[in-house]
């Protein structure tokens, strides 16, 4: 984390206002030593204007703050105002303007901290810069082992896999990316159930067994996602593929989500067609259209809750209620239970979907910032009812954290 320099050396320098391709070098090189990506950048006389995508920090104000120092570090000492752009996935979300003296007042005084969010301008972002040339199309890839567990199986409690999975996302444009994730298992024993589903729904997760019994290399996704602002205060997600091990399709999403607030209200709709777990790519005759709508709030002190109600994979109707907790170091703890229109007992063991899941954020392990992490969820057997399928990019979470209301939790990071 680089200091700010004093304003009479950035004077001295004799940068000049109005190069924009040496302030716009500069200004990269600097964020790229911080692990973040400047995507466009603009001058309008003594006002710089810049779109950050912030890949490594879980907080972002810690990419805010070591941004604002980048800028008041590599521009020309006649820009006074700095405007920062943060996105998800290419789509702008929050807008956040420092005045350069006040970096300069604030970096060393006491209360600092809060002063520099009270003196930030932070506002809603529906409209972003071009990105500049170069930076669009990009190629991110990654090479994780993983585990993978199947708990409370009466004939054998724990069943674990072990192996490597390789990621990729390919940024097309700002907010469209297609992205895959491919599994090797190395060693395990996922593929050793003899457990048959005797359930009456329609076998929508009761015969995950049979997904784990494919050898090789299993493709666990490949899908496109365009994430877009419709407006102000409006978020925007379509996709469509392969979006896990037992289904793909179509689905698309609205969240609309103020900056500062508490509350978030969204809706999902869906439709699917499961996949056979015989062939790598080949899909089955089981189709279903699901969609919920939901409600998220945060209440504050790290919780925060929230309610899906809608349709499920088995066309079972009802709700889901999760409660969960984000700690400052990024574990996360979270409960859920989910109550449909399927009886206790037509629902089979267990007799409704619930569990914990728990998070355990990368950087905790390695100490370098990284916005990864490895979770595992605990829950009985899974049966079908109450399921919904997994989606990559669902836009509460992709956005939660650049929203005001989260960014004043988590100021303390801006001078890190």
């Amino acid at each position: 984390m680089a200091p700010l320099l004093p304003r009479a050396e950035i004077a001295a320098l004799g940068w000049p206002a109005g190069n924009t391709e040496a302030s716009r070098s500069r200004l990269a090189s600097a964020l790229a030593r911080d692990g973040l990506r400047l995507e466009s950048y603009a001058e309008d006389g003594a006002r710089a204007r810049i779109v950050l995508a912030n890949p490594g920090f879980r907080a972002a104000p810690q990419a805010l703050g070591r941004a604002a120092r980048a800028m008041a570090n590599s521009l020309p000492a006649g820009i006074e105002r700095f405007e920062i752009t943060l996105t998800a996935q290419g789509m702008p979300t929050t807008q956040a303007a420092f005045r350069r003296a006040d970096l300069h007042q604030l970096e060393h005084a006491w209360d600092g901290s809060w002063q520099s969010f009270a003196r930030a301008q932070i506002t809603d972002a529906p409209a972003r810069l071009a990105p500049d040339p170069g930076v669009y199309p990009a190629l991110d890839w990654s090479l994780l082992p993983y585990v993978r567990t199947a708990l409370f199986d009466p004939d054998s409690p724990l069943r674990a896999d072990v192996g490597l999975a390789a990621s990729a996302s390919y940024r097309l444009a700002p907010g469209l990316s297609v992205e895959t994730l491919i599994r090797q298992k190395a060693f395990g024993t996922l593929d050793q159930s003899s457990r048959i589903s005797n359930s009456i729904q329609p076998h929508v997760r009761s015969d995950a067994p049979l997904y784990d019994k494919l050898s090789g290399p299993q493709l666990v996704q490949l899908s496109a996602d365009y994430l877009v602002r419709p407006g102000g205060d409006l978020y925007g997600r379509v996709s469509a593929g392969y979006f896990e091990q037992m289904f793909a399709g179509v689905s698309g999403e609205i969240l609309w989500y103020p900056q500062g607030s508490r509350l978030a209200l969204g809706a999902e709709l869906n439709h699917l067609v499961q996949r056979d777990p015989a062939a790598r790519l080949g899909l089955g005759d089981y189709r279903v259209t699901s969609g919920h709508a939901s409600a998220y709030y945060d209440f504050g002190d790290s919780y925060r809750g929230q309610l899906d109600l809608g349709r499920y994979l088995a066309g079972d109707w009802g709700g889901t209620l999760t409660l969960a907790r984000e700690f400052d170091n990024g574990f996360r703890v979270a409960a859920f239970f989910t109550l449909t229109g399927i009886s206790f007992d037509d629902f089979g063991e267990g007799s409704f979907d619930k569990g914990i899941s728990l998070t355990i954020p990368l950087d905790w392990l390695t100490g370098e910032p990284s916005r990864r992490g490895f979770a595992q969820t605990i829950r009985p057997i899974q049966r079908d009812g109450g399921a919904r399928v997994a989606i990559a990019h669902r836009l509460y979470e992709e956005v939660r954290g650049t929203n005001a209301q989260t960014l004043s939790d988590q100021w303390g990071k801006f001078w890190r």
